[in-house]
Formats: C-alpha cells, sequence, structure tokens
C-alpha cells in the first residue's frame, strides 16, 4: 500500500514528536508498505540526515514542500506567520496528492484535516491532544477512516464530544526494543557519561518542558532530591533533557535547594542514538508530574520515555496519572503523588531498595507496544473500517 504521512512541523527537529512521527514511519516501511513522509520546506536548525539523526533501522523518503515561510519574515507576527504559512503549506499539500496519489494518508495534526479529506484519499488521524470543542472537528474526524487516541481518556472525551465510537481506537506510544538489546553495563555507561562510579545514579531522560511552558515535574524532582541528601541517602541525580533555556533555570533551581554539582547533574538534550546508553547509566528511571489539572497530565500524556524505561529494564518511578496507570500499574512501577516531592522522595527510596521488576509482564507489553505491532494493529482497524463501508446493509 502506498502510505503518505503529512506532518505540519518542520523535519527532523529535536522535539519529540519528530522521533514519534519517524518512528511510525519506519515500522510502516517495516510492514512492507510504500511510505513517504511530506513536511514543509521551513527553516530547521537539524542538517543531519533523519535515519542518522533518530538512529532509524529502516529509513524512508521525505518530501520538503516549498511554502511561504512566514515565521522567518521580521515584520509578520507570530501567530499571522503561523497562519500564512501554514495557508501556503495547505496549498502546496492539495497540488502534490494530485501528482502524487496513494492509498492512505497518515497524520496527526487536526489543522490539515481539510486539505487531507478534500483529495478523496482515506485518512488515518492520530491524536496527541484534542483542540477546543468544535463540531465541524467532530464532522472531519467521522470522515476519517479511523482516528487514533493515545489514551482510553482522550477516546473518552472525544466521545463525549460526539464521535461515532466504531471509528476510534486507543493506541498508546511505542518503542522500538531492539534499540535496547546490546546495552553497556552500567559501569561502562557511567564511565562514557562521566558519572560517579559509587552512587546509584536516578535520571529523568526526556524533555524538561512540553509546549514550550508547561512544567512536566523537573521541579518536584529536584525537591525529592534534595529531600533524599537531606536524609542520607546515597545517590547520584541526573536530568538529561532540554531546552537549553530551562535547564539553566533548574540548575539555578537546584542550588537554591542546597544541591550542588556533587548531587545533581544536568547534562542537557542529547540525541535519539544516545538514549539506550543514557538509561544504561541509570539504576532508577522517574517520570515526574506536577500537581495539575492540565488536559496534558490527565488526559493526553503517553511519554515515550515510559516504554524506553520499561525496553532497558529499569526499576520505574512514576507519577500516578490516569493515563500512565493504564500503562504501568505498581507492578510494574513505584507509584507517587503528582506534584509531591514527599511522596516522589519515598518512591524513588523504594525503587533503589527494594524495586519492583516483572519482567514477564514488561515483555509481553513490550511486545504490544512495539511500533511494529501497533502500526499494523492500525492498519488492520482501518481496513475493517473499509470493509464495514463496502458491506451491504
Amino acid at each position: 500500500m502506498r502510505i503518505t504521512y503529512v506532518t505540519q512541523a518542520r523535519f527532523p527537529t529535536e522535539k519529540a514528536h519528530g522521533f514519534q512521527v519517524a518512528e511510525v514511519c519506519s515500522a510502516l516501511k517495516q510492514l512492507k508498505h510504500s511510505v513517504t513522509l511530506v513536511a514543509p520546506d521551513v527553516a530547521n536548525t537539524v542538517r543531519t540526515d533523519h535515519a542518522v539523526y533518530y538512529g532509524l533501522r529502516t529509513s524512508f523518503p521525505v518530501v520538503r514542500l516549498r511554502v511561504f515561510d512566514a515565521l522567518r519574515s521580521r515584520v509578520i507576527p507570530g501567530a499571522f506567520a503561523f497562519f500564512f504559512t501554514m495557508r501556503s503549506y495547505r496549498k502546496s499539500i492539495r497540488t502534490y496528492l494530485k501528482e502524487h496519489p496513494c492509498d492512505l494518508l497518515y497524520a496527526r495534526s487536526p489543522a490539515l484535516l481539510p486539505t487531507l479529506l478534500k483529495s478523496g484519499v482515506p485518512v488515518i488521524l492520530e491524536l496527541h491532544t484534542l483542540p477546543r470543542r468544535s463540531r465541524a472537528f467532530i464532522d472531519r474526524c467521522r470522515r476519517c477512516r479511523a482516528v487514533v487516541c493515545l489514551t482510553t481518556p482522550m477516546r473518552d472525551e472525544l466521545l463525549k464530544r460526539g464521535m461515532d465510537a466504531s471509528r476510534v481506537m486507543v493506541e498508546g506510544d511505542g518503542v522500538d526494543p531492539r534499540r535496547f538489546l546490546h546495552l553497556p553495563s552500567a559501569s561502562a555507561a557511567k564511565k562514557q557519561w562521566r558519572l560517579p562510579a559509587g552512587r546509584p545514579a536516578v535520571g529523568y531522560v526526556g524533555s524538561l518542558v512540553t509546549r514550550d511552558t508547561l512544567e512536566k515535574g523537573v521541579r518536584e524532582l529536584i525537591g525529592a532530591f534534595a529531600i533524599l541528601k537531606k536524609r542520607g541517602e546515597k545517590f547520584f541525580g541526573w536530568v538529561v533533557g532540554g531546552p537549553e533555556e530551562w535547564r539553566k533555570r533548574y540548575v539555578t533551581y537546584a542550588h537554591s535547594r542546597g544541591l550542588t554539582e556533587q548531587d545533581v547533574h544536568f547534562q542537557g538534550a542529547v540525541g535519539s542514538p544516545q538514549v539506550p546508553s543514557v538509561l544504561a547509566a541509570c539504576s532508577v528511571c522517574v517520570y515526574p508530574a506536577p500537581e495539575s489539572t492540565h488536559p496534558y497530565f490527565q488526559r493526553d500524556t503517553s511519554p515515550l520515555k515510559i516504554f524506553e524505561y520499561l525496553a532497558a529494564g529499569k526499576p520505574i518511578v512514576c507519577a500516578n496519572l490516569l493515563p500512565l496507570r493504564e500503562v504501568l500499574g505498581p507492578s510494574l512501577a513505584h507509584l507517587c503523588r503528582p506534584g509531591d516531592s514527599v511522596s516522589l522522595a519515598d518512591a524513588i527510596e523504594q525503587a533503589l531498595r527494594h524495586p519492583v521488576t516483572n519482567a514477564r509482564r514488561r515483555r509481553a507489553l513490550l511486545e504490544r507496544s512495539s511500533w511494529k505491532n501497533r502500526m499494523a494493529r492500525i492498519l488492520a482497524f482501518a481496513a475493517k473500517q473499509q470493509r464495514k463501508k463496502r458491506s451491504p446493509r
């Protein structure tokens, strides 16, 4: 089958969504489909080939469509710049799809739906968040071959808005377990990253914020590190991720809590191919969260890092959020209260002393969550919808 994945963002990108897009396309290619990724040709600081940048085992072609890149303009305000750039991009998409026919369109941006649906080609929409309530959005979702929600709470909200349940499936993010088959020893990895050899590393690996300003719990993690230090716990905190401006903020905050470079190191962002060796150096991996009613935490989050933590075989400390409980649960993670540094410190202590491990369940979850198996289920669901459409009533 000829599949065209259309993204609205620059590619490749240092942001997590770019890695997710790359893995989805790579998995579709592994399933023996012809896959092309279409992206706008806008300013990009990443110059490396996408397969190298993301450490992909299976690559795919990328087509960058010429657009009016208003985002580079000094005279057009940001919100208007995005509008004009996307308007230009939609026009280029229409032309491209007329000249390059395909059997299926795949996207994760609701903003592109009107253009993709007008092509007449079946569309699969993968939702990573929900836009504001809109009848037009639901009507467009109903015209898709299938809608994929990352979490059950996201699906439930979509159904409340009037979406047909028969066209919606839940599939969280995934992982390529093969990337973690030949990890270096913890001592070798610590040496590589210049971490202290005599203390267990407690690591956080991933973006420090989401949607540019929404903090993801690193402040609470720093608080937990300060508590563990006061308790005399033997550990070394390691926070790996960007962006740089937030890394600097957290360094300052850590110092204000009495932590020094001997207690915690803020590594900054690393490339996807380096993540396995980073995780190999950790004794415990943490996914913290603030106390928040934001939909990202209560409904949408399906973090890539959780699946990578599992693939690396590391004990996990995780904020007790509904979207994460349905993936992990107490048999695979030490759960703590969101926004509570004391609860987080207690869970880290427990993971260091009595780590929760359930190798059988972890292997089963990783098998199910492989990108290839995930995408096979999504395509099978879409094919089922097509058969229903064709069958006589």
